[in-house]
């Protein structure tokens, strides 16, 4: 590349870079959480049926499994970046 010439690719800040791990990654986990309460393998849909709050179990399940693969991913994301940037 000639110098003086501008790059045509604009650099992502890394939050950009790290935000868009951790959405891929909730994304990821809320299809796990709809997997688990598809498939009857693993007894998922009995147990948020006959517990006391049905309600709150799904919406626990649902936020721990999204926050659990979001910080997996975004952790995964800055590692990568940082690596790719060296």
């Amino acid at each position: 590349m000639p110098r003086g010439t501008a790059s045509m690719r604009r650099e992502k800040s890394i939050f950009n870079a790290l935000l868009t791990h951790f959405l891929m990654g909730v994304a990821l986990g809320l299809s796990m959480v709809l997997l688990l309460g598809l498939i009857d393998a693993f007894h998922v849909r009995d147990l948020v049926a006959k517990s006391d709050a049905p309600v709150q179990t799904t919406v626990m399940l649902v936020t721990t499994y999204g926050l659990m693969f979001g910080i997996g991913a975004a952790l995964t994301g800055l590692v990568l970046t940082l690596e790719e940037e060296n």
